[in-house]
């Protein structure tokens, strides 16, 4: 039987009737005639061709009540594009292709960094930042935007669906919509949420008291998720963290935009499965180990703004807490019947407390990207630039 506790206020939405799916896409269909639904998708240049990739865009084609696609093409130079356009040509919405090495791109952040506003370099945040002003540039009135990665393995339009539904029935009155779900195969996934953040969640509260902002943060299934909902009237109002910490970055913007009765967080499928990342345990330059320390780094900033008057005490109650979550781990795998690997779930652990306490000895700088209200004061007439230089996505023909 599903909890229906509603922590902190938020309100969490189950999905119990697996079959009540189709009468849900019915109702999506009749409820965006009003209120337009763009969907946010960024996409690195290693995803393209990957059959996640192309059951994505699959699904995405037969989902009628999607008015707009907005596909922001990272690390990739011109020589991608052709692929690019060939990945997403099926698709029937009005698409829009924004590759954030394009020229344009380029010159408006340039000015925007002679105006004064914080640039942040290449990453997924930056990515993420850019489709919003451009989905944001676009709308015509009212509007909801989703957002979800491209490496989704297990991909269906109703993972999108159930994250914008909510939000499309004004009774409610919710105006932001967190997705979760399990991370599982024949074995527990999500390493990072389970030994890092949620202990550190826990070690925090314990440490600096009652913050509103720990509060928050934990009253969410699974914080880490790269799935949401909003309107675009909050969008244009979100600054963006460009590092790993952008999801957490985006919540605690979320906390100081709204009150809690408009905020909820949705079962959006049985089970998650994606690209999972290299642990990289001797290299803190790349994969989950500098994930970990810059996840941790934005955890820490929301609560102290930096400091850490609790510095020497935090890290050995995470250490507490996270062997906990691996005794945790072991017992509902066991009750599953799924394998569990002691000594690759121990250097993980390992692995994140490195990271922890290079975030606390070393605190990075803030990586934000202004709100993009702020970049129109700022710079009048960016979000019109961004439009003008992404137009429709053209069929191309065939990619040889």
């Amino acid at each position: 039987m599903s909890s229906f506790l509603h922590p902190s206020g938020i309100t969490t939405l189950h999905r119990l009737v697996p079959e009540a799916w189709p009468a849900l896409e019915a109702d999506l269909a009749q409820r965006t005639l009003a209120c337009p639904i763009t969907l946010i998708l960024p996409c690195h240049a290693r995803e393209l061709g990957t059959p996640a990739l192309q059951g994505i865009v699959r699904e995405l084609a037969a989902a009628t009540w999607l008015a707009r696609l907005v596909i922001g093409l990272d690390g990739a130079d011109s020589s991608h594009l052709s692929e690019a356009k060939q990945v997403f040509a099926s698709l029937p919405q009005d698409t829009r292709l924004l590759w954030t090495g394009d020229p344009t791109v380029l010159e408006l952040e340039a000015a925007l960094a002679r105006a004064g506003q914080t640039t942040a370099s290449a990453g997924k945040g930056r990515n993420a930042w850019l489709c919003a002003g451009l989905a944001c540039a676009l709308a015509e009135g009212p509007a909801i935007a989703a957002l979800h990665d491209c490496d989704i393995r297990n991909y269906s339009r109703e993972l999108p669906g159930r994250l914008c539904h909510p939000l499309l029935e004004p009774a409610w009155g919710f105006r932001f919509n967190k997705g979760f779900y399990s991370r599982h195969s024949d074995r527990l996934h999500g390493r990072l949420q389970r030994l890092l953040v949620r202990p550190l969640l826990r070690s925090m509260e314990l440490c600096a008291g009652p913050v509103a902002a720990l509060q928050f943060l934990s009253a969410f299934r699974y914080p880490l998720a790269g799935e949401s909902a909003l309107d675009l009237a909050l969008l244009r109002q979100l600054t963006f963290c460009s590092t790993w910490g952008l999801e957490i970055g985006l919540l605690d913007e979320v906390r100081r935009h709204l009150p809690p009765v408009s905020i909820c967080q949705t079962e959006v499928c049985a089970a998650y499965d994606h690209k999972h990342q290299e642990l990289s345990p001797d290299d803190p330059s790349i994969g989950l180990h500098r994930m970990a320390r810059e996840v941790a780094g934005a955890l820490l900033a929301t609560v102290s703004g930096g400091t850490y008057p609790w510095r020497e005490q935090i890290l050995e109650v995470w250490q507490t807490h996270s062997a906990e979550a691996l005794r945790h781990a072991a017992a509902e795998s066991a009750l599953n019947g799924l394998h569990f690997l002691p000594d690759q779930e121990a250097l993980a652990r390992h692995t994140f407390g490195r990271a922890l306490q290079a975030a606390l000895e070393q605190p990075a700088p803030p990586a934000l990207l202004p709100s993009w209200n702020a970049v129109e004061s700022a710079l009048p007439g960016s979000l019109a630039r961004l439009r003008q230089a992404v137009p429709p996505l053209a069929c191309p023909a065939p990619f040889a």
